[in-house]
């Protein structure tokens, strides 16, 4: 399989074929679906919006793969190695509004309907709006969301009525590595604690409330939490966010009761193998980052589908933190908007697909939702068959799974190479032996496991050798079952044709590549021939 940097110095060199295709494909196009009358009152909505193409992706010679067809579908052309050549096609998404480069924020603003939400929450209590940004850094996320707050202080205060007004408070707090700091406080990142008990809602230890009395108080404090908010030099960005930002504007009634608008920042969800390439922190960020965004997806799954009343909001702590946006009930009403930022370079070609695949599933609904959310838990959604994990991947479930074990992850799995798999062989006093041998690059002077901790590991390793066996039964049952998902899907398909949601649905497990092409496909044969045929026989 070629590497990142060979697919990406191969669409480098193959500029024209690919720039080509993409208007040639424009000439396919069918028309625009239309804008929803009902949008407004569906749970969830999803939006994307195309950053513009940067100085750095300039001065690379990189190019556009994404072309937007206003007002809500955006072609995507993903090139990859393989075909002899290279291989070229285009994926086609719709969503609930789509926004080129062009698009000024004022504009966002409105499409997003954020204004009629600040109606709503200043009449009435019982109502819960969130707005998060998601995608990978350096795509605009904390660009779009702090313009999002700019024009919302604005209205929030114009909007207020004469009548009857609520008291308005603030609180603004990050979630990084599973920790929570409160943004606001004296002195600055106290300590929050996220907890629930009994399934009740969230309460937040420690998180400090600020109330408001005019437009410049909530300025003032908007601007203090984006100052305090953590942010790191990055392969992708200099000053990237490396935390969720929570940011909860509290309308409150006269009956005690009240409604939340909450703007979500969401770290960026890069791939791991760009966290590598930065410190060892970032490693571990990166691991909490991609949990909590798996968990998240799972809940706005459960909560589109019409079959299950279990949202699994205790998967993260951004979860816990979201819950209200997830379920409904009689007494209260929510209001999820997802706003993914994509970059349109080709140098990020890989996360911009990742980005459109994740919220790709948000299209489901009813029992196709509920499959999605069966076959996909939060424990489970990277990846199920391990034979597929990567170093990373292995590690992220010895922290999580085996916690004993994670002083001597070095001497279980020495490289970057190593992975979860090749623990699966070893007894119980193999793999005790295995972390207890340091490894020729260890100071024997310092070593990873003291005696004590040594034998604390030995009293647990039955049970540890216990979960791998487990987790190996379930990776083979995984690969199983996708293989029969497989053989029937192509039945399936073959009797009756491809149903969009089966079409999703396929896309989501990995079982079709070619998911959500269209038009054609363009291929260089190992001649340097170029070849068009269409994109069902891609």
């Amino acid at each position: 399989m070629a590497s990142g940097q060979d697919s990406l110095a191969n669409a480098l060199k193959n500029k024209p074929i690919i720039v080509a295709h993409m208007r040639q494909h424009q000439k396919l196009w069918d028309a625009p679906p239309e804008l929803d009358p009902n949008a407004a009152s569906h749970p969830i909505q999803v939006f994307v919006r195309v950053r513009p193409l940067l100085q750095r992706d300039v001065d690379s010679d990189a190019f556009s793969l994404v072309m937007v067809q206003a007002p809500r579908t955006i072609h995507f052309t993903h090139p990859t190695n393989r075909w002899a050549g290279g291989r070229f096609a285009t994926k086609t998404y719709d969503a609930d509004g789509v926004f080129d480069e062009e698009t000024d924020n004022d504009t966002v603003y409105s499409r997003l309907g954020l204004q009629d939400m600040i109606k709503q929450a200043l009449s009435e209590s019982g109502h819960e709006f969130c707005v998060m940004a998601y995608g990978q850094t350096g795509t605009g996320k904390t660009y779009t969301t702090t313009a999002l707050e700019e024009r919302l202080t604005a209205d929030v205060f114009s909007l207020m009525p004469d009548d009857n007004k609520p008291k308005l408070s603030l609180t603004a707090f990050e979630i990084r590595g599973g920790k929570a700091y409160d943004l606001l406080s004296e002195p600055p990142h106290n300590p929050v604690q996220i907890t629930s008990t009994n399934g009740s809602s969230a309460s937040y230890p420690g998180l400090s409330s600020h109330p408001l009395s005019n437009q410049d108080d909530l300025v003032g404090l908007l601007a203090k939490a984006k100052e305090l908010r953590m942010t790191r030099s990055t392969i992708k960005n200099d000053t990237s966010s490396r935390s969720h930002c929570i940011v909860t504007l509290r309308v409150e009634h006269g009956n005690g009761d009240g409604s939340d608008i909450v703007i979500v920042d969401l770290a960026g969800s890069e791939r791991s193998s760009y966290a590598t390439k930065n410190d060892p922190e970032r490693v571990k960020e990166s691991i909490e980052t991609n949990k909590g965004l798996a968990a998240l997806k799972d809940c706005i799954r459960a909560r589109l589908s019409s079959a299950t009343q279990h949202i699994p909001w205790r998967g993260s702590k951004l979860t816990m933190v979201l819950r209200g946006a997830f379920e409904q009930s009689t007494k209260r009403s929510s209001k999820l908007i997802v706003l993914a930022c994509v970059s349109p370079s080709v140098i990020d070609s890989e996360d911009t697909m990742g980005t459109l695949k994740y919220i790709t599933p948000f299209q489901l609904t009813g029992n196709a939702a509920v499959d999605a959310a069966t076959d996909h838990t939060a424990e489970g959604s990277v990846l199920d068959n391990t034979a597929e994990w990567s170093h990373e991947d292995s590690v992220g479930y010895i922290k999580r799974q085996l916690p004993k074990l994670i002083p001597v992850i070095p001497r279980l799995l020495p490289d970057p190479s190593s992975t979860i798999e090749s623990l699966f062989p070893l007894s119980s006093a193999e793999l005790l032996a295995l972390a207890s041998t340091p490894t020729p690059d260890e100071d024997p002077a310092t070593p990873l496991l003291d005696a004590r901790s040594t034998n604390q590991l030995r009293s647990w390793i039955d049970a540890y050798q216990k979960k791998l066996a487990g987790l190996q039964k379930r990776s083979v049952d995984e690969e199983q079952r996708k293989a029969r998902k497989a053989a029937s899907a192509k039945r399936g398909v073959q009797r009756m044709g491809a149903t969009k949601e089966a079409q999703l649905l396929r896309s989501l497990d990995g079982l079709n590549l070619e998911a959500n092409e269209t038009g054609f496909v363009t291929r260089i044969d190992w001649t340097g021939k170029i070849v068009q045929v269409p994109a069902k026989e891609g």
